[in-house]
Order: structure tokens, then C-alpha cells, then sequence
């Protein structure tokens, strides 16, 4: 564990992680384990709609919109349009591979290679889904425990679902996010992190140069962004959260990630890890699947660009099978081996 944590740890720090789009989009759209594709999208809508339902009672509790200046509030209601996205690029994705497979593969008879390339506007969607989850990841568990160690000892109002939902809850749906899904976690990523943050400390400062005041009528968002009456305290809490909050609390949620990475690889979790060819082309595309021993379960499903390496399925009467490469050998050839 020690050896496999030290050298993941060391292949984070490159230039090409910081990149919104992963080597395989795939990762953003099926889940880790072996999760049927009708229950992805079950829970993907499921949980858009709790979500949203918070959102909506949260607006109709404050009955302003002052409710949103709130960082809480606020991450909790991109974690809503998260899960929309996520759902929105999951079914479109589904929709996509499941008429490639009828029109390519169930259409034609014998053999004929067939290659199926992500359309752009999904590619820029998955871009913006995982551009969300980096931030609600972070946020939001950097929220529950400010909220508990800073905001409720200095204000000790009654503790009601809505606090549980917005400060406990959201982290739980979060780290399950990671622990359910394929969608990476890179340390570097943390770059848009302290972006985010640095914008949220502008306004927070542009609030109150303003004169704006909150839902109590006091010239801050938090007391403890107060530049007014307690400046060195808001300096330092604001430092504290863009260098020293954001980046633990994504070094743990990569922390989830490489623990799930490894108990999915191991004896055990193997499993129950996803097969991803039998999962897309089999439970997606409806093709019946042979070659099961022979396919490689993390072999890319959609195509890149010209010079990266292309998946291309052949379709045979009776199943599939996938290879990564450009001249791929005959499958019977696979079949008898």
C-alpha cells in the first residue's frame, strides 16, 4: 500500500493532469463497481432530485436572495448542478452508444469494423462535469468542518435537518460520488481550487467595500471575513482557506480515490468492479458477449483525436470484441485462444 500510494502520489505532479479531460472519458460517465447502466441513471436522477428539493427549501426558507452569498449554500447548489450534468452526459452518452451498436453492429451482417468518435458537445460537458465535482469536492467537505469548528460555536442557533442536510449530508454525497464513480482525482487539479476560492474572497471583499450586508443586516458574509472591524482575523481565515483548507481536503478526497482504485484491483473487490467492454457494449449497446476471457476490462470506449490510440469494435453476428489498436488481428483469432 505504501510503495503503490508513494508512487501515485509522485505521477500527479505532471502537466498533462492538469487537463480538464482524461486519456479516457469513460471514467466520467460509468461507475466504479458492476452497477447496472439503468441504475447508474437511477441514481444520477435520484440524486439531482434530493439535491434539488434541498435547494428549493433552502430558497423558500430565507425568501431572499441573500441566501446564496453563502459559500455553504452556494457549493451545495453547484453539487445540484453536478449531479444534473452528470445525468444529462450519462444518458446522452447511453443514447449515443446504444444507436451506434444497432446501426453499426445489429444492421450489418458479417464482419465490419465500425468506430465510434464522442461528439464535441459531450466532450465539452464532461469537461464542465468534472470541472464541478474538483469544486463541490473540496467545498464542500471544507464547509461541513467550518461550519461545526468555526460558524456554530460562535453562533449556537438550534441545529435543524436543513443544517444536517447542507453541512453533514454534503460531504456524505460527495465521498460516495468518488467511491461509486470512475471520475479521477488529481492532485494538480487543486490549481482551479484556489481559483475559486480567491474569486469567492473577492466578492466576499467587494461585499463589503460595498456596504452590503447579510441576512442579519451585518456589512459581512461570515464574521470571520469581517475586513472592517477584524481585518488580521479575515486575512488570516482567508489564507487559510485557499492555502491550507482546499488543498488537504482535496489531498483526502485523491486519499478516497486511491484506496478505491485499490480495493477495486484487489482480490476481493475484483469482483465487484466494473467490466467496462461488457458493461458499455453489453449493457449499453444490448450486444451478447463472447471473448469474455480475452478483453481487456479497462480498454478504452471512445476514440480520441487524430495520433491517439482509437478503439474499434468489430460487428459480428454473434457478440463484440474491442482491441486498441489500428491494424486489430481477427477475433475468431482471440476466440480460439
Amino acid at each position: 500500500m505504501g510503495a503503490n500510494w508513494v508512487q501515485n502520489f509522485k505521477k500527479e505532479f505532471r502537466v498533462k493532469k492538469l487537463h480538464l479531460f482524461p486519456s479516457s472519458p469513460e471514467l466520467l460517465l460509468e461507475p466504479r463497481w458492476h452497477i447496472r447502466p439503468w441504475v447508474w441513471v437511477l441514481y444520477r436522477l435520484l440524486a439531482f432530485l434530493y439535491t434539488l428539493a434541498w435547494c428549493i427549501h433552502s430558497g423558500l426558507l430565507f425568501g431572499t436572495p441573500k441566501w446564496l452569498i453563502l459559500l455553504s449554500h452556494l457549493t451545495y447548489c453547484v453539487l445540484g448542478l453536478y449531479y444534473l450534468t452528470a445525468l444529462v452526459n450519462l444518458i446522452v452518452a447511453l443514447v449515443f452508444i446504444r444507436r451506434f451498436c444497432r446501426r453499426k453492429v445489429k444492421g450489418g451482417g458479417g464482419e465490419q469494423w465500425a468506430l465510434f468518435r464522442m461528439p464535441a458537445p459531450l466532450a465539452a460537458a464532461l469537461r464542465l462535469q468534472w470541472l464541478l465535482l474538483v469544486l463541490v469536492g473540496s467545498f464542500s467537505l471544507n464547509v461541513s468542518i467550518l461550519y461545526w469548528t468555526v460558524n456554530y460555536p460562535m453562533s449556537r442557533h438550534p441545529i435543524r435537518p436543513f443544517s444536517i442536510n447542507l453541512h453533514v449530508v454534503n460531504s456524505f454525497q460527495v465521498l460516495l460520488e468518488v467511491f461509486l464513480s470512475s471520475s479521477p482525482v488529481h492532485l494538480c487539479h487543486y490549481v482551479y481550487l484556489l481559483a475559486a476560492g480567491i474569486l469567492y474572497l473577492l466578492f466576499a471583499i467587494l461585499f463589503w467595500l460595498g456596504g452590503f450586508t447579510n441576512m442579519n443586516g451585518q456589512p459581512y458574509v461570515y464574521r470571520v471575513l469581517d475586513f472592517g472591524e477584524h481585518p488580521v482575523m479575515a486575512a488570516i481565515s482567508a489564507l487559510g482557506f485557499s492555502l491550507v483548507g482546499l488543498p488537504l481536503f482535496h489531498f483526502a478526497l485523491w486519499t478516497v480515490q486511491v484506496l478505491r482504485e485499490r480495493l477495486a484491483r484487489g482480490p476481493r473487490g475484483r469482483r465487484y468492479a466494473l467490466r467496462r467492454e461488457a458493461w458499455w457494449w453489453g449493457g449499453v449497446g444490448g450486444l451478447a458477449p463472447f471473448l469474455t476471457s480475452a478483453m481487456e476490462s479497462q480498454a478504452p470506449v471512445f476514440a480520441r483525436g487524430d495520433g491517439e490510440p482509437q478503439v474499434l469494435l468489430t460487428a459480428l453476428p454473434h457478440g463484440y470484441c474491442s482491441v486498441t489498436s489500428e491494424s486489430p488481428p481477427e477475433c475468431p483469432s482471440f476466440a480460439a485462444a
